[in-house]
């Protein structure tokens, strides 16, 4: 008898945990665990307390804000890129007159080179 409750319980104890955390983890099943880090050029920006709007709008379920700069004009989020894109983000913030944009990409230039034979 003791032996029958013992394996009842060795097999019912697991799978109830297991199921436990399946349940508080089901919003994250199936999702891109993998967030990727993008840096974005922001239009729109016009004080201090922009800063702090953006985190408020996009801090989210598939972004978080990594940090605003002012002066440069920069965002730095992790998103997930299966869930959002950039056109996603800009209809969120076009409410509020924010448009984000890639970085130019640098260009690479040759300003003096010298090739020497021995």
């Amino acid at each position: 008898m003791i032996k029958k409750v013992l394996i009842t319980l060795a097999l019912v104890i697991p799978t109830v945990f297991l199921c436990t955390i399946l349940i508080l983890n089901q919003s994250h099943i199936g999702s891109n665990k993998e967030f990727t880090k993008k840096e974005y050029v922001v239009e729109g920006m016009t004080c201090k307390n922009c800063e702090l709007k953006l985190k408020q709008i996009l801090n989210g379920k598939y972004v978080s804000v990594e940090s605003v700069d002012f002066k440069a004009k920069v965002i730095i989020l992790h998103l997930d890129p299966l869930k959002m894109s950039l056109s996603l983000l800009n209809e969120s913030l076009a409410e509020d007159n924010y448009v984000l944009k890639l970085p130019e990409k640098k260009s690479l230039e040759v300003l003096d080179y010298q090739i020497r034979f021995n």
